[in-house]
Formats: C-alpha cells, structure tokens, sequence
C-alpha cells in the first residue's frame, strides 16, 4: 500500500468510532499518508496504531506527533523501522509531555540520535503514563545513554 491508497483507507475510516486496532505495517506509506494518519489518531478511537517498516520520515512523525500530543485513546504506538530521524524523534518527546494515554512506544531503528535521546529522558521524568519505550537499532550513543538514564 503506497501513500494514495493509504490515503483513501484513512479517508473511509475517519468516522468509524468503533476501531480500536489498525496496523499499516510492512508497506510504502510515506509522510503524505503519515499527515492522514494523524487525522486518524484525532478522529478515532483508536488504541492500536502499528506503521512499522514504512518510509515515514521525519515530517510524518511530526504530523503524528501533533496528534499523539492532543489524543486520549491512543495506548501503543509502533513506529519501528521508519527514518523519522531526530526531527521525528524530538517531535515525538514533545508530544508525549502532553500525552496522558500512551503506555508503549515503539521508536527502534528510525535513524535516532543523542538529541532524541535527550528529549526522551525529559520525557520518563515528566510522562507517568509511559511504561516502555523501545529504542533498539538506533545511534544514541554513550551520552544519549547516559541521559536516558538520568531520566
């Protein structure tokens, strides 16, 4: 499924109130469809939103972001194998300072760095909803580390 017709999926299920899982997962969506899939997770009552192996970029996450930043339903967030970069990765921590929902977040090998790392670790002092956030295959280095454990 390309960025089109994830598009017109997203279109239809706009208003259906009554979807709690959707996983996109193993495809071509892009940031034009990433900016659908925000609308979605403000629109629905999703829970579960998988968008792993994607070609999400740093844009589409933050199109994402500013969803996840004002929705109360959404509770796991699979991300992994995209390149959202630190653009999408920071974008990300902000929103999970106003997010009161998301328990898992799933941000392995997307291209993340130290700067990500950094926001992230404000993220675990503030966010007492979060329970797991998965990092795995990325570059956050020592420093990246060491602040993940101070947060």
């Amino acid at each position: 499924v390309d960025d089109e017709k994830a598009r017109v999926l997203i279109h239809s299920l706009l208003d259906h109130h009554v979807l709690k899982e959707l996983d996109l997962s193993h495809n071509i969506i892009g940031d034009r469809a990433a900016r659908a899939i925000g609308k979605l997770i403000n629109r629905s009552n999703l829970e579960k939103l998988s968008v792993y192996d994607n070609k999400i970029r740093g844009p589409g996450a933050q199109a994402i972001a500013y969803a996840l930043s004002r929705n109360i339903t959404l509770r796991s967030l699979n991300l992994r194998l995209n390149r959202i970069g630190d653009e999408g990765g920071q974008a990300i921590a902000q929103a999970l300072l106003k997010n009161t929902t998301l328990v898992d977040l799933h941000l392995g090998s997307n291209e993340l760095t130290e700067p990500t790392a950094t926001a992230l670790s404000q993220v675990l002092v503030q966010n007492k909803t979060i329970k797991s956030i998965n990092l795995s295959c990325n570059r956050l280095g020592s420093d990246g580390g060491k602040q993940l454990e101070e947060g």
